[in-house]
């Protein structure tokens, strides 16, 4: 067995158990998404975030301080979260996850995405947060676009390499320690969706990395060589290729195997939903997700401008937010609109807590094993 290796059944048991406890007593969020900064160095025509970096300003960025005052509020989050913007702006942003470990909200799986680009910081955020836990689980989220040439054409020349780099600094820290997750995640859009088989063969053949995933393109993206409607045909393939990848993983147990039938179910749901086909209704946002802003804002997910209010302005009470009558407003209005979208964490949120899915999933996996 490797070092650092954390007691993931226990984590799941804790993400199932708390989740019911919400829907049933307590309305706590479980999975929490922080924006630490709006600030990036990239113009990546994909991003849903556009308005808010080209009005970045790292004065009006929560500080290391209110993120303190945060964290000791808030309730406990199975599931965090840290992105912007670029989160690796931020030279505290070791201080910051450090903060969300050690203060009442305990968070014990945290995800950080970033472009790659400040290879020393992303390492040594590494070293210092997630080595000294054994009991945490620290994913890495590296963004990638295509291979080489193609990667650049979106994210800027030399972009690729430098991203290469920090995954080439990450990779025996991995091998080393199960508690760390290096995972390539890819935007599939008008623009990449060629390119989605052969970085997938790059990522999971070339660099013989496992974790691959890909969201897809939010209609709110301002460039629409990007935005729009997706060749549907062309994301199932992905989404194939992905439930290959998964089983692969998952091969020996019958009840990974099973919960790998989460990849394809997840995926329809969301493809149906951009071809504007709702089909799941009873959306977690404001339940059982949360969305804080960098400057504040407490918010039920990355879709809706809807704000419950702003933490510096209420004493840092999470919690008188996220049961106020805003938030309530909300609630009223996800269940009588059957507010439906694309925004993955949502989706699998949602379809963790509707046995429905889960029916779906043993049926893609008993038709699965009769086709031997």
């Amino acid at each position: 067995m490797r070092p650092h290796e954390p007691p993931l059944a226990r984590y799941a048991a804790r993400y199932a158990r708390e989740g019911v406890e919400s829907l049933l007593l307590s309305r706590k969020p479980l999975f929490l998404t922080v924006f630490v900064t709006a600030r990036c160095a990239l113009n990546c025509g994909h991003c849903f975030y556009r308005e808010e970096l080209e009005n970045g300003d790292a004065a009006s960025e929560l500080t290391l301080a209110e993120w303190d005052r945060a964290t000791s509020g808030m309730p406990r989050f199975p599931k965090l979260i840290i992105t912007g913007g670029e989160p690796f702006l931020r030279k505290d942003l070791k201080d910051i996850a450090t903060l969300f470990y050690e203060n009442r909200s305990q968070a014990r799986q945290i995800t950080i995405p970033t472009a790659g680009y400040h290879t020393d910081r992303i390492v040594d955020l590494v070293e210092q947060v997630l080595l000294p836990r054994p009991d945490l689980i620290l994913e890495i989220q590296l963004s990638i676009d295509g291979v080489g040439a193609d990667h650049d054409a979106i994210r800027g020349k030399g972009s690729f390499e430098r991203l290469m780099r920090t995954y080439r600094a990450l990779r025996p820290i991995q091998d080393a320690n199960a508690g760390l997750r290096i995972r390539f995640n890819y935007t599939f859009s008008r623009q990449t969706q060629d390119h989605f088989a052969a970085t997938h063969r790059f990522v999971t053949e070339e660099l013989g990395n496992p974790h691959f995933d890909m969201v897809l393109v939010r209609r709110a993206t301002i460039d629409d060589d990007f935005a729009g409607q997706v060749d549907l045909a062309r994301y199932r393939e992905a989404t194939a290729l992905l439930q290959r990848q998964e089983m692969a993983k998952a091969r020996g147990s019958a009840f990974k195997e099973l919960l790998a039938q989460r990849v394809v179910v997840e995926r329809e749901i969301i493809a149906r939903h951009h071809a504007n086909q709702r089909v799941m209704t009873g959306c977690q946002a404001g339940t059982l997700t949360a969305i804080v802003s960098e400057q504040g804002e407490v918010r039920p997910c990355e879709i809706l401008d809807t704000s419950f209010g702003n933490l510096r302005d209420h004493g840092f009470d999470f919690m008188g937010l996220w049961t106020n009558g805003l938030a309530e407003a909300h609630r009223r209005f996800v269940k009588e609109t059957g507010c439906f979208c694309t925004f993955e964490t949502c989706v699998r949120t949602t379809m963790s807590f509707q046995p429905k899915w889960y029916a779906r999933m043993a049926g893609h996996y008993a038709r699965g094993k009769l086709r031997g």
